[in-house]
This record gives C-alpha cells, sequence and structure tokens, in this order.
C-alpha cells in the first residue's frame, strides 16, 4: 500500500505536486520518480557527484567535525551555548514544524529537538548525500526518543521539496556562503515558511568594521569565506521584522527576518500638507519637464500667496490651461 508523504516534485513546471510514498522511492502524478538513498528511506531529489567537494567525500562527516572544533577552538565559544542562542532566536513552540537546510551531519538537530520541547516535526536537507545520511546515522533513533519526528531529504535548498508555507519556521547555520545561488536559498525559506514565521540564517562573513583590521586580513587569508559580506540584498522584498548581527568575534553574520510574501504595507497616496504638496505617487509619477527657474520661483511664491501647495497651483495651472484647448 502507498502513502502519500510531505514531500513535493521538485521538477520544472509539476507545480510542487504532492508525492506518493512506495517501496523504493517517492512518485509524483505526473510520473517523476525520486529513489531512496541505498538502505534508507531517505528520498534523493538532487546531490553532489561523489568527490566533488569536502562534503561529498568518504568520511566527510568525520573531516567536518575537525573543522567544527577548529573554529569553536580559535574564538574561544561553548558549542552549546552558541547553538543554543541561536535557535532560540528562531523562537520555536511545542508542536511546531521546522525546516534546517544545509543540514550537514545534524549538530543542530539536538538543539532544534529541544527548543521543540519534546513534540514536534524537524526536516533536514542536505545537498551532499554523504553528509546528510551521517546526520540520520547519527540524530534519528535520538529525535525520536526526545518525542520529535524528523525526516531528512538530499536535495537542493534552492529547489526545495515542500509546498509554500508548509513550516512553522526555518534555520540555516553554516554553509550559504557555497550556496550556487544564495538568494534562490532565501527566497526559497521564505516560500515554505508560513507567513509571520521567522527565518534565521547565519555563516562566515566579517562585520564591516573588522575587514580591513589585522584580524580580519589574517581570517580571510585563511579562509577567504571571512570576506564574504551579510547577503542582505538576498533578502526577500517582503521581508518583515529584518535583523542583522554578529557572532563568534563578529566573523560569522546571522540574519533574521519574518517570512511574508504580501507586500510591505505602504499607501503612496496620503496627501503631503505644506509648501509642495502631493503624494509619493505623483510626486514620483508625475515628475514632468524643467521650466525657467524664473518661473518656477514666481509659482512658488504665487502658490504662497493663495495659501495652497506648489502641487495644487500647478495642477490648476496645467487643466485650466487644457481646458482652454
Amino acid at each position: 500500500m502507498t502513502n502519500h508523504s510531505s514531500y513535493c516534485c521538485t521538477e520544472p513546471g509539476c507545480s510542487r505536486a504532492r508525492l506518493t510514498e512506495g517501496p523504493d522511492g517517492m512518485t509524483c502524478p505526473n510520473g517523476h520518480g525520486f529513489p531512496f538513498a541505498a538502505g534508507t528511506r531517505v528520498p534523493v531529489f538532487a546531490s553532489q557527484p561523489e568527490g566533488a567537494n569536502e562534503y561529498s567525500i568518504k568520511d566527510a562527516a568525520e573531516i567536518h567535525d575537525n573543522s567544527l572544533r577548529w573554529v569553536f577552538n580559535t574564538f574561544q565559544a561553548d558549542e552549546d551555548d552558541l547553538r543554543d542562542r541561536l535557535i532560540s532566536r528562531i523562537g520555536l513552540k511545542r508542536g511546531q514544524r521546522v525546516l534546517i537546510t544545509g543540514a550537514g551531519a545534524g549538530n543542530d538537530l539536538p538543539y532544534l529537538a529541544a527548543a521543540l520541547s519534546g513534540s514536534g516535526e524537524i526536516y533536514a536537507q542536505d545537498i551532499a548525500r554523504e553528509m546528510l545520511l551521517a546526520g540520520v546515522s547519527r540524530h534519528a533513533q535520538a529525535l525520536t526518543a526526545m518525542g520529535v519526528e524528523s525526516h531528512f531529504s538530499v536535495s537542493d535548498a534552492t529547489n526545495l521539496p515542500f509546498a509554500d508555507g508548509f513550516f512553522d519556521a526555518a534555520y540555516h547555520f553554516g554553509g550559504i556562503n557555497l550556496f550556487p545561488d544564495i538568494a534562490a536559498g532565501i527566497s526559497e525559506m521564505n516560500r515554505v515558511v508560513k507567513s509571520g514565521g521567522n527565518i534565521v540564517i547565519g555563516d562566515e562573513g566579517l562585520a564591516p568594521w573588522l575587514v580591513e583590521t589585522e584580524m580580519g586580513r589574517m581570517l580571510i587569508n585563511n579562509n577567504a569565506l571571512y570576506a564574504y559580506p551579510a547577503p542582505l540584498n538576498a533578502i526577500p522584498k517582503t521581508a518583515r521584522e529584518v535583523k542583522l548581527s554578529w557572532e563568534l568575534s563578529n566573523s560569522f553574520y546571522v540574519i533574521e527576518f519574518q517570512a511574508c510574501t504580501d507586500p510591505l504595507p505602504l499607501d503612496i497616496d496620503v496627501l503631503h500638507l505644506g509648501k509642495r504638496g502631493g503624494t509619493i505617487r505623483s510626486r514620483y509619477f508625475g515628475r514632468m519637464e524643467g521650466v525657467d527657474p524664473d518661473l518656477r520661483d514666481q509659482v512658488y511664491r504665487e502658490a504662497e500667496r493663495r495659501g495652497v501647495s506648489r502641487v495644487e497651483i500647478l495642477e490648476t495651472a496645467l487643466r485650466a490651461s487644457l481646458d482652454k484647448d
């Protein structure tokens, strides 16, 4: 017997059709199929070729563990404290559903589970199969013991296999600098999180005031990713409550925002009171050709004499001129 899954088709033109789970993988109504990784129930939507980079080689998780130890020792930081503080920014509540992109070997998973207070769902994804399956091996049983459902997928964070607004929140720490399209990765998190849900993103990136210091130059020399600026230009135009801060000696940026796809609330037709008059709309879309400066000054003086705005006197004069014709 087949079961409908929570995953959606990622193939172009398939409109995120919901997938059906079978014994060997998942299929969509249009015939697209996604196999399970060998020996698991983890669907594979996209993956890097074996050996493509340090995250897709044998023992990738162990190599990454060593890199993490270097980070926390170098910046003299307590890992538990940092991960707890970052995840607390999401504001998770018991029973919620959260997505973690670029989950790697799952180092953040126990902290996310703890933040759900014994009930909820965690969906972890990574495009590096080797890393993601290490996360399954390390954490899946422990998460179940904590009362949290866990779901893993080998997938592309810039083309997530989920419906719009499926999650209460999303989290990413470490790796987004390496996304082929950072803006697409952030946009996808915004798409799959409910309006008002929190999204927290962090990675290497020095605070601007440190880039040209000797400390900054040393870090960039050691790892070019520290030169990456916080990708504020990639934040969705409809985002709410955007915050930027830095962690680990101001060497890792952290961006927080609330997901939203509605336009920002802005009324561009509110009339200005005062000498100039007009509205945001009329001042922007109603700009006209230049006039003689002396004539302009005469108009301004006449508007002031009549006690009306400059826009009002100009519009009155233009309408009167057109009516004569």
